[in-house]
């Protein structure tokens, strides 16, 4: 039997040592079987082989036997003589390879049994590391295991916030309701802060009410969050329902922090908190933001449905009195009553656009941006909006960095907030807009901000007015709040303000202060790119016309009448489809080709994503114009428009279909048809 190395059979009982005590026994019994049937064998054989030695040496004993046959009888009893020796040295090495075996079998014992030891020492060890009561890690953990987190943060630079934990009112259950109601406290605060972090953080208890957590690569602002997910625990004790409420005290790990440096700190910062309450202020705040970032949202979601119905009104509007103003000469008497329609189209399309930016989900053309440039231009409005009796002073950095924004939407920011600032004025004053560059080497957090150590651009827009007063300070950027008397204004200004800055990827501060005037500070985040130059305007000339054919998908009837009307006037032949599976029918039946599909995105039934998925196979030739009244988030949830896709946004303008349509059609080297074909007869 070949022997096994010691050392595969090491590596066997580290992997399982269960599988290698059930090896090794099932070894020693086969051992025992083949002695066994070893000497069972030897007997049998001795005893044939005495028999037949005996019974051809008794014709040798006869008189009567001549020499020959006594001599092979001699020959014979000699070779069974022969065997039985052979025979007795096999049993000698069988015996010996036995030996063998077990010897090797002992030291395997040997083995197992060391790896036993040196596991249940292990398992030992880990339930010495465990609190028995909450299933956290116990003091003896944080002790072995503090040093290396330490050095772990060090060489790999993150950051280690630890934050320790008391119970406040945990005597006060024990002494009233006894021991068991206090580890049921603790069992369901444990369960709670298990649930409240994350699966890299480490949940430590210390010992009786207190708790430390180890939080790698969390920054401090980020900790009151985390505990505003604890806070609120209540626990049941005889049939009455108390909240359990706890003292916080966080801090980072420092550079050259010891672990008894961090924890003697960490228990400072607790017993301050006990003192002061900090905690149980700042969670009230944190949970407040929650509950104001959750009412944003939804009227922000209210806000994309409106504005999505409201554009496609608008595009009608704007549409047919664009035809309708095509038609007729300039000394027409109508003409001004059709010039006073399409622009309250064009006011109530910046009202659009507004709750869009207040749902925070409005479809921005971003690019980089010089802000000094943008304040360069909205200056020139400021003179007509805020009027002569407020002093305007513009102090501009010399070399700004760049910002990628959307400039329109940073030139409403500013005019609102220079109305307002305007309105907190009524008697004359100053107004100061100042854009600065701004190094944030620590976290900044504010109750409406909550900044990233990093560069920003900051651009504030300072008033000498009234001011504000803490309480209104608290709803400004809430949408409807407004101190503006009764009919002016939209009360969407701030909230607009809020939704545009946030959007932007930066956050916006606000410091007031009665009799002295406010202070708004945007923050937007410095790019390390040049400004890019903005779109020229397009030249008043004849909208392009075309001759391809165009298969339009729209279930709004309205919209969909105006542009087909539209199209067919400018040459192209239109195939029109209420919806997806009347599009693909119409597709089926059509015999020529379709040069552009110009389908809207939300549709009932099936998706412009889903029709162009099912079409493109089929028509390769084809091109795709999306058309939308959705914000760009709510598209996404009907499909992925896919890569280099054109989009166009409602509220469009006739002259802007048309310069969209002749663009997408001229990506491609389409020839057009003179005369359409006909489609499939039914």
């Amino acid at each position: 039997m070949p022997e096994q190395p010691e050392a595969n059979l090491n590596e066997n009982l580290s992997q399982d040592p269960i599988i290698g005590i059930e090896s090794v026994q099932a070894r020693l019994r086969q051992i025992e079987r083949r002695d066994w049937w070893l000497w069972a064998t030897a007997i049998v054989v001795m005893l044939l082989l005495s028999a037949a030695v005996i019974i051809f040496s008794a014709p040798a004993l006869s008189a009567d036997e001549n020499l020959i046959s006594k001599f092979r009888m001699e020959q014979a009893v000699q070779v069974l003589l022969g065997l039985v020796l052979l025979f007795s040295l096999h049993i000698i090495y069988q015996q010996t390879v036995v030996k063998r075996l077990r010897r090797q079998l002992s030291r395997q014992l040997g083995v197992i049994a060391q790896h036993q030891q040196e596991l249940d020492a292990v398992h030992l060890r880990e339930l010495a590391l465990v609190d028995p009561l909450t299933h956290l890690y116990n003091r003896h953990f944080l002790v072995q295991h503090l040093d290396l987190e330490i050095a772990r943060a060090r060489r790999q630079d993150y950051p280690l916030a630890v934050v320790m934990f008391d119970l406040n009112d945990f005597k006060q259950i024990n002494d009233r309701h006894g021991h068991s109601a206090g580890d049921l406290a603790l069992h369901q605060f444990a369960a709670r802060l298990k649930k409240a972090i994350r699966n890299s953080d480490l949940p430590i208890r210390l010992g009786g009410d207190e708790f430390v957590v180890l939080l790698p690569e969390c920054n401090p602002e980020h900790i009151p969050r985390v505990l505003s997910r604890v806070k609120g625990l209540e626990v049941e004790i005889e049939e009455r329902r108390f909240l359990v409420t706890f003292s916080a005290g966080w801090t980072l790990c420092r550079p050259d922090d010891t672990a008894e440096q961090l924890l003697a700190r960490v228990d400072q910062a607790l017993l301050s908190d006990k003192r002061t309450g900090k905690t149980e202020k700042q969670l009230s705040r944190v949970q407040e933001e929650v509950r104001q970032a959750e009412k944003m949202e939804v009227v922000g979601r209210l806000a994309g449905g409106v504005a999505h119905d409201f554009n496609n009104l608008l595009t009608v509007i704007r549409g047919y009195s664009e035809l309708i103003l095509a038609r007729i000469g300039k000394s027409d008497p109508i003409r001004a009553g059709l010039e006073a329609i399409q622009t309250a189209a064009d006011r109530a399309t910046a009202l659009t656009q507004q709750l869009l930016a207040l749902s925070r989900k409005q479809i921005m053309k971003l690019r980089v941006v010089d802000l000094n440039t943008v304040v360069a231009d909205v200056d020139k409005m400021l003179r007509r909006v805020i009027g002569e009796h407020i002093e305007r002073v513009t102090l501009l950095k010399a070399t700004p960095g760049c910002v990628k924004a959307d400039p329109g939407q940073i030139e409403q920011v500013l005019l609102n907030l220079a109305v307002n600032a305007r309105d907190a004025m009524p008697q004359g004053g100053k107004l100061t807009i100042e854009t600065a560059n701004v190094d944030l080497e620590k976290p900044l957090s504010s109750p409406t901000a909550a900044l990233k150590s990093g560069q920003y651009v900051a651009l504030s827009v300072s008033d000498t007015g009234t001011g504000i007063d803490n309480e209104t300070l608290e709803h400004i950027f809430e949408p409807f709040f407004t101190t503006k008397e009764t009919g002016k204004g939209t009360g969407l200004g701030l909230a607009t303000v809020y939704g545009i800055i946030r959007q932007s990827g930066g956050s916006i501060t606000v410091e007031s202060e009665l009799g002295k005037g406010t202070t708004f500070t945007i923050y937007l985040p410095r790019v390390d790119q040049d400004a890019d130059m903005p779109e020229g305007d397009r030249p008043d000339t004849k909208p392009p016309s075309g001759s391809e054919t165009v298969l339009l998908v729209e279930d709004e009837m309205s919209v969909r009448r105006l542009t087909h009307q539209f199209l067919e006037g400018n040459g192209y032949h239109v195939l029109e489809a209420i919806e997806g599976r009347e599009a693909m029918r119409i597709s089926e039946q059509y015999d020529g080709p379709i040069h552009l599909l110009l389908t809207d995105v939300v549709m009932p039934g099936m998706s412009g994503c889903e029709l162009v998925k099912t079409l493109a196979p089929l028509r390769p030739e084809m091109r795709v114009l999306y058309m939308s009244g959705y914000t760009d988030d709510a598209i996404t949830g009907y499909g992925n428009l896919g890569r280099g896709r054109s989009f166009l946004q409602k509220p469009f303008t006739l002259d802007r279909l048309a310069h969209k349509v002749r663009g997408v059609l001229d990506k491609g080297d389409i020839r057009p048809v003179t005369k359409p074909a006909k489609s499939k007869p039914n």
